[in-house]
């Protein structure tokens, strides 16, 4: 029996995140969401929650190739989202930083999603966000300890 319920729990938590995703990217109705990948929103993202980082440690955090990060990272410099500096002590070292342009796009982008799914979630009760906060934070506690 416990099987079966947790091949359904991850039927439910794969389903969630990719038709999440996409009913996200369908809905959310912004300059970023009609321009951008899904993985280039994803980059701005990370460098909004952790600040500057290098080529290499963006493609560490996505799971991709060097090159696709360079490709990615290629259209959101051209728009000026995004600066490439280089490292004062090591040149050869690039730092890649949200612009003041970059950070207010993601945040408005956001905030839509934000108000996307609040409304996708309006009809769930309090105990209930309680419990989907606890199993989530504990999958994603779980998930880190793998890596």
């Amino acid at each position: 029996m416990r099987d079966e319920k947790l091949e359904e729990a991850i039927r439910l938590f794969t389903d969630v995140m990719v038709v999440g995703q996409n009913e996200v990217f369908r809905k959310v109705e912004d300059e970023l969401h009609k321009e951008f990948s899904m993985e280039q929103i994803k980059m701005l993202n990370l460098l909004e929650r952790h600040g500057p980082l290098t080529s290499k440690q963006l493609t560490e955090f996505q799971g991709g190739h060097k090159s696709a990060t360079s490709s990615r990272l290629k259209k959101l410099v051209d728009k000026e989202y995004v600066e490439v500096t280089p490292d004062a002590e090591d040149r050869r070292v690039k730092y890649i930083a949200l612009t003041d342009k970059g950070g207010a796009a993601y945040r408005e982008a956001n905030h839509q999603v934000n108000e996307y799914l609040s409304s996708v979630l309006e009809g769930i009760k309090d105990e209930e966000v309680d419990q989907f906060i606890f199993i989530f934070q504990k999958v994603k506690d779980l998930l880190r300890q793998q890596q």
